[in-house]
Formats: C-alpha cells, structure tokens, sequence
C-alpha cells in the first residue's frame, strides 16, 4: 500500500509535506463531509489527524455558501494547544491575500474568569459569578471588549493567552480587564474554528444555551470529535444524576422559602393568575415526596445489604423504573386526592394540580424556578436543582430501559443513582443535524462499535481504521507469557514475578520507562513497595492538574539533559496515559500492567444487558467491558512515540492479550513478541535499543 500519494495536496494542510496515511484520512473526511455525513476514523500516533480533520473541514466550511464554523471538540485541556498551534502553521502556508483561519479557544466560565473568584469551589463560583453578572456587579462582564474581540480576530490565540490579554486590557489609557469567556462566546459565530469541550453539544442541558449564546444552529456546524473513544462514557456521565432524603428534604425547605418570596412579590400584582397556586402544589407533593422517600430508601437500603454479598461496602441494587415512578405517582395521586375532599362543606386548601399525563415535567419546571439564598460555605448547587436534573432525565428516557437506576448504600441512609445506558439517545440528534462530522482516536475500535453505540449508522456515515505508519522495527510490542493481574492469579509472587519483569525493562532501557495499571492501588504495589536502583521514580496522584503534568514534560527532559533516567508511574484512563504529548521521545519504553477491567456493577451489568439485547449476542461483554479496557491500553501503548524520530519498546503485561476474547480486540496489524520469562524479555528490549537509536535522544 503507498503511504502517501505523489504530488497530492490541499489547501489547508498544515506542512509542507503529508504523513504517511494523512492524505487517506483527509480525502474520506472530505467525502463524508461533502455528502453532510460522518467519518468515524480510527488513526494511529502519527497520521497526524489534528492536521488532516482541519484540512477537510476548513476545505468545505470556508467553501459552501455563507461558510460553517468548526466545533472542534476534545475532552483534554492537553489537546488544545495542539489544535492552536496546527492552525497557526495552516496559516503561515495560506498564500499572499488569503484569508488567515481564524479561531477561538474555549474552556470553563471559571477557568476563563480574569477575577479572583475563580479560585473559589466550582458551585460556589457559578452563583458568585451569576449573580454579578445578572445584577451588572461583574465590571469585567460588562466593560467594553473591542480590543480583545480585534486580538482574537487578527491571531488565534491559546485560552490561556486569551485570559492573559483580557486581563491586561486596556480603555481609554485605563487597565479594564474584561471578561474572557463572554468575549470568546460572543466571537464563536465570528470565527472559523471553535475549540471547546464536549460538553457544549453533547450535554443536554448545557447545549442550548451555549449554543444560543454563541449565535451558532447546529445546521451551520462541522463537528470535530477528538479523541472520540471517549465520548460515549462522557455522555453517559452528563446523564448520571443523584438523588437521597436529604436532598428531597432539603429541595422542599428551597422551595418554601422560594414561595414566601413569591407570596411577597405577588403584592406588586406582577404574577400571572393560578402562579402560586401552582407554587403551592409543587410544596405539598415535595413534603408528601419527603416522607415516602425516607420509608423507599429504608427499604431499598435492606434489600440490597441482604442482595449484594460481594461488597463489603457501598453495596448495589438495580431500581425498577416501575418503583420510582409509584413512589412519585402515590405523593402526587395523594396530594390530588386531599384536594378533592371537603371539610364542613368547604374544599380544602389543597390544590389538585396539573393533570396526571403533566404532573412530573410540571413539578421539575417548578423546581428549575428556585432561587434561594445560599449558605457560602457550603457551596453545592440548590438541591431543587438537583432533583430537577434527575427528574428531566427520567421524563425524556425513563420509559425506555436506555435509563437505568441504581441504589447504593452510600451516605448516611443511601443514595439513587441514574445511569444512561445508550449514549445514542444524546448523540444521534446532534450528529443528524450538523453540516457534517468527523469523529477521530488512535483507539478508535472497531469503528463500527462506534458507529453504533453513538447513533451514526446512515448510509453517510464511513469508517475507517487506518494502519500504523510506525513499522514494528521502531515499535516492537512483547506480552508475557506467564504473567497476569487476574484476580484468581494475584499474590505475593505474582507480584515479584510482575515486578522482575519491569525491573528487566528498566535495565535494558537507556532512558525514561513509563509504567501504567489499572488501579493507584496496583501502582503503588508494584512500583513504590522496593527500590529501582539507577532510576528516579515519579509516580502519578490522583490531585495532579493540567500545570502539574505540564510541568511533569519539563522534568523528564531536564531529568534526561542531565543524565538521570526516570520511571515514570501511572493509572490507565489518567492524566498521564491519554492526552499527553511526550514530545521528542521523552519516553524510551513503556510497560503496561493487567487489562483495566471495570469491576463488577450493577451498573456495568445493566450495560452489558442492554448493549446485547440491542446489538446481539456476545456484544455485551465485548462492547461494554473489554474493548473499552483494552482502548484504554493502547492510548498507554501509543504514548512513547509521537513522531517519526521516535522509538519505543513496549510491553504488555498480562497473558490475557495473547487470548481471546481479548486478543481479538487488538489492531489487526499489531505483531507481538510472546516471552515467558523476565530475562528474556530484557534482552529482547536491550537488543532492540543496541540497534535502534532514537533521532531525538540527547
């Protein structure tokens, strides 16, 4: 197969020359894109995709009519960066008189915020922040933006920089900060590319709102999903509500206190005729809601102390729908029904409230109304909030088994948990109303479990999975023959076994080893228990943020300007396995421990139930538990090598690999090495670094 097609070139292409592969990637972009379809694009370290998912879009979105504007969404802070900069070296390619990209980088209101609440607790700074912007107090939100709105139109700029020039804005010769995140949203619909966070078209409740204020319709949209292998478990997050007696109790106190203002306020005749007879409804079925929820969460705390043998604690049993829905319908059912009798010839102060087909979507549009005032130190949004949130889930999908509800026994009388199980439900719209997709990962596979767990099944949906442009030579993958994290096979010489494998790795490596595992837990077993002689060990916590890994790339190449090898220690799925760019072969090696399977749940059998009754047989287990863990292994697999200079020896470690049904879960075109002992493993390794040396090791 020719790796890149001679002569061939677009427009928009970041460099010079294409990568392996990049020319592929772009063409069947354009042709999905072109047809107002998908591509679903598993593209290995290498290929470039930031690159070749811009050239197409921006190919067709500067092209079509009025032009369509770019969401390019990605999980990572991390990716940010490399977006920014990809579009800066699209830029310095245009030719005289073109018409530079233009972009605006997004991230969170608060991490955008030029104040210094932005380092108060994330609820707490949310009605901060709403409240000085609703009452004009925010003298950064309501200042004058031109020059920072010229700033963004003239260069693209990282987030961080675009906070750090709205923080130093000058009006009229005067410092006048202005609020960075209202001038980036009011410039989205002014720009060719958008880079922000999932969250602003596959959150729900979030999506309407962001894009209202960003003047954007999903109809002029070409969407960039980065890192797409994630998505799913995103959605499915955004879905997860929770609910407990304190909180109905607590939702019920908000909103007495919300309808005493109302009472007030309806001296002034400003109120539409039955508002407060609504209000009062909406307070009887919360204090009738209060009682029968303490006596259904005793209940459900016995059955699943008595169900779940296998915990030891926070112990699980799956909720009908059915049940929740009684307990709802018997508070409102005995609300109407008091407000049906008379006393002495008189009809009681009771209201009956909406009808029956109404009565919840009524109750949580009540609750969304409440504003209380809030207690600063303790700074969670308002209960009412909250069980608004899990009764809008509930009404849109509680009466499919796409909803699943979970109780645990966690907190002081147990909490309700809402799970979404099919991330489709969400997706689907979105993706059938923008201009166009593309969805993009290095462990995007099989494309078509994508595919179908996401909605995009048309006929204008393509995928593709693309080859490695690393060859095995500069890539060589080992797995171990005699060594595994299987529960029924862990102990203390499987440990030194596991152990004696990294330690081989180690010798025989010249320069920085990084080691992943499912859990911290197994980390710091395997890795903190002994000593590494001749390395300096760093090992992930679950605190570091974006600065701390940041600062983790400097230390690794001072480590190695200096001579000092590291073992570098971290969990699959965290901060240091996915989205992190070891740039100049900052890593020589990498070992990675077990398979990170999901413990056993309520939760995760309700998912493998509903993906084999909607996929079929075997989809389950397959689709809902091993492919996800092994995708998690191979964003760790593809960490070392991030360019065509660099070279890695990696070692899975765990025999299952070498098994189906995970073996079968891998990439086609990966070759391992299967060695049954620590010392051959190291030698392997050593041979491999003697004959190939690195082109950017110093």
């Amino acid at each position: 197969m020719k790796q890149v097609a001679e002569g061939k070139s677009f427009k928009y292409q970041a460099h010079e020359s294409l990568r392996p592969f990049q020319d592929q990637m772009i063409e069947e972009a354009l042709v999905a894109l072109n047809s107002g379809g998908s591509l679903i694009a598993a593209a290995p370290t290498g290929i470039g995709k930031t690159a070749a998912a811009l050239a197409a879009a921006l190919e067709i979105g500067k092209n079509v009519g009025e032009g369509k504007t770019i969401m390019f969404l990605t999980g990572r802070q991390s990716q940010h960066r490399i977006i920014v900069e990809t579009v800066k070296d699209i830029n310095l390619r245009l030719g005289d008189g073109e018409s530079p990209v233009t972009l605006v980088d997004m991230i969170s209101t608060q991490k955008m915020c030029v104040l210094p609440i932005s380092a108060e607790h994330p609820a707490l700074f949310n009605n901060l922040c709403s409240e000085a912007r609703s009452k004009r107090t925010c003298k950064p939100f309501i200042e004058e933006n031109d020059n920072v709105t010229a700033a963004i139109l003239k260069h693209p700029m990282h987030v961080h920089e675009l906070v750090e020039y709205a923080k130093g804005n000058h009006n009229e010769g005067f410092l006048a900060p202005v609020c960075a995140w209202k001038t980036a949203r009011e410039n989205a619909s002014k720009v060719d590319i958008v880079v922000a966070d999932y969250n602003h078209l596959f959150h729900d409740n979030i999506r309407e709102a962001s894009l209202t204020g960003m003047g954007l319709g999903l109809e002029n949209i070409i969407v960039i999903v980065d890192e797409a292998h994630n998505l799913p478990d995103r959605i499915r997050g955004g879905l997860e509500r929770r609910i407990t007696p304190e909180m109905v109790r607590n939702a019920s106190y908000e909103f007495e206190e919300y309808l005493e203002t109302m009472v007030a306020f309806n001296g002034s005749g400003l109120l539409e005729p039955g508002e407060l007879d609504n209000l009062r409804w909406a307070l009887d079925v919360l204090g009738r809601l209060r009682k029968s929820f303490n006596s259904w969460f005793r209940e459900l705390f016995s059955k699943a102390e008595k169900a779940d043998t296998k915990r030891r604690e926070n112990k699980q049993v799956e909720v009908p729908m059915s049940e929740f829905f009684a307990v709802l319908n018997e508070a409102f059912d005995a609300i109407a029904s008091e407000a049906l009798q008379t006393t002495l010839g008189k009809a009681t102060t009771k209201i009956r409230g909406p009808e029956k087909a109404h009565r919840m979507g009524a109750l949580c549009n009540l609750l969304k109304l409440v504003q209380a005032e809030q207690d600063n130190d303790d700074p969670r949004d308002l209960a009412a909030h909250r069980l608004a949130e899990l009764l809008d889930a509930v009404i849109r999908y509680g009466e499919s088994s796409a909803l699943a509800l979970v109780f645990e026994t966690s907190g002081t009388h147990g909490t309700l948990v809402s799970h979404l199980l099919d991330p489709s439900l969400v997706a689907k719209p979105v993706f059938d109303k923008v201009a166009g997709s593309l969805l993009m990962s290095g462990t995007l596979y099989p494309p078509e479990m994508y595919a179908n767990m996401l909605g995009l099944t048309s006929e204008s949906t393509r995928t593709i999975a693309l080859p490695s442009p690393f060859l095995d030579k500069r890539r060589p993958i080992a797995i171990t023959g005699d060594a595994t994290t299987l529960y029924a096979q862990r102990g203390p010489s499987m440990t030194a076994k596991i152990q004696s494998y990294v330690e081989a790795i180690v010798q025989a490596t010249p320069g920085h080893v990084a080691v992943f595992a499912p859990s911290y837990y197994m980390l710091n077993e395997i890795l903190d228990s002994r000593q590494w002689p001749g390395t300096r060990l760093l090992l992930e916590e679950r605190d570091w943020n974006k600065q701390r890994t940041d600062r983790l790339l400097q230390d690794l190449e001072e480590a190695r300007q200096r001579g000092t090898r590291v073992l570098l220690g971290g969990v699959f799925g965290g901060k240091l396995a996915e989205g992190i760019d070891y740039h100049n072969n900052l890593l020589d090696a990498a070992v990675c421990i077990g398979i990170p399977m999901a413990p056993p749940s309520v939760e995760s059998k309700a998912l493998q139930k509903y993906l084999q009754d909607k996929f079929g047989k075997g989809k389950g287990f397959q689709w809902g538990a091993v492919q996800p863990a092994i995708n998690s292994v191979l964003q760790a697999v593809g960490r070392p090598i991030r360019s065509f200079g660099d070279r890695a020896f990696i070692l899975l470690l765990d025999n299952r690999h070498d098994r189906n049904p995970y073996k079968s879960c891998l990439p086609s075109g990966i070759q391992p090495i299967i060695t049954h002992s620590p010392e051959t493993a190291g030698t392997i390794a050593k041979r491999f670094f003697d004959k190939t040396p690195s082109n950017n090791s110093k």
